[in-house]
């Protein structure tokens, strides 16, 4: 059925907190709500939520290129658009927001939730997540208590805001305060060189750390490959993992997982097509948001029970919707550190009225 309108809306979202990280500290998120109606007054959502410190396009440069996509969208369906939707490394952003509002709506006119629509199959429908705490600062304990009293299994920890020597006995305080079982997933946002980051995984290898992303200011990968072999742990790629993207070397990556962000990689089709890849290479693929709104983590929640069936099911990084104090509709709900998606049309994201 085709498309009778197709509108974006600004939206400013604050945080409870501010987020911080190596790269700066933000205290709202921006973005444009995408929205698809069809002749039967079923409408497609998706989040074009840019972030150019993450390495995509501007907000203003969003709104232009998805305007400039009007056109096409007029009395099309959303297959024949998705057929037309080329791929961008300029406007990954815009890019997104547009595939997942048509993904949205061709899965509601097929009657079928997302996740059944990438997959091809009935897969099952439901998505372990870590918690994401923030960085290593004095409340550090507080937060990684209150999530673990939730249910969760798995803490993201930002590092990379504070000299090594003011970190490391924060972490292994923090560590000492873990009970059993409990996991600590690390990003350090390429705060460190070299030598230091050689240094630091001594000690991390003595933790109980499942991941280190991004620990080098300058990730080539002689070096990634020297960390990883003394790691005992999986080292990820998050923002320098385009690069190796756009030098067709995924079969050389240097370390043991890839960092997903549909937002940076264009949207939801083409992260599947790198995480098939991945694969084939035996890396570990885990999705994790930038921060999107819930128009956004819904399908990023689809993806990710898509992807799990490709291999052994990820921890993905997608609990991120109680960052802010207020959302666009309904955040997915969290049980136990675990999202079901219901069998409804769609992504399941509803519009706040």
């Amino acid at each position: 059925m085709r498309i009778s309108a197709f509108s974006l809306t600004p939206y400013r979202l604050p945080f409870v907190t501010p987020w911080k990280s190596a790269a700066g500290i933000w205290h709202q998120r921006q973005g444009w709500l995408v929205r698809l109606t069809d002749q039967s007054g079923r409408t497609g959502y998706g989040d074009a939520a840019p972030l150019a410190e993450s390495g995509t396009e501007t907000l203003f440069q969003a709104r232009a290129w998805l305007e400039a996509r009007r056109t096409t969208l007029m009395d099309g369906t959303p297959e024949r658009v998705m057929q037309q939707l080329s791929p961008t490394t300029r406007h990954p952003a815009a890019r997104c927001g547009l595939e997942t509002a048509l993904l949205d709506l061709q899965s509601k006119q097929q009657g079928l939730p997302l996740y059944r629509q990438l997959a091809g199959t009935a897969v099952h429908s439901s998505v372990r997540l870590n918690a994401a705490i923030g960085t290593l600062d004095e409340s550090a304990g507080d937060r990684a208590a209150a999530a673990i009293a939730a249910g969760f299994t798995l803490l993201k920890l930002k590092l990379g805001g504070a000299p090594i020597s003011t970190e490391r006995p924060r972490l292994e305080r923090l560590c000492r305060q873990l009970p059993d079982g409990i996991g600590l997933r690390l990003d350090a946002n390429r705060a460190w060189q070299m030598p230091e980051a050689f240094d630091l995984i001594g000690t991390l290898n003595q933790l109980p750390v499942e991941s280190l992303e991004e620990p080098l200011r300058k990730p080539d990968p002689r070096s990634l490959e020297i960390l990883q072999s003394r790691a005992r742990f999986d080292l990820a790629l998050d923002e320098s993992l385009s690069g190796f993207i756009r030098q067709q070397r995924l079969r050389s990556i240097p370390v043991n997982r890839l960092i997903i962000k549909p937002t940076c990689l264009g949207g939801l089709i083409p992260a599947l097509g790198i995480i098939r890849q991945a694969h084939r290479h035996g890396l570990t693929c885990v999705i994790t948001s930038t921060l999107e709104s819930s128009a956004g983590l819904w399908p990023l929640l689809h993806l990710a029970a898509s992807a799990d069936l490709l291999t052994t099911p990820a921890i993905h990084g997608l609990a991120t919707a109680g960052w802010f104090s207020r959302d666009l509709g309904n955040p997915p709900p969290l049980i136990s550190g675990r999202v079901v998606l219901g069998s409804e049309p769609g992504t399941g994201f509803i519009l706040k009225t």
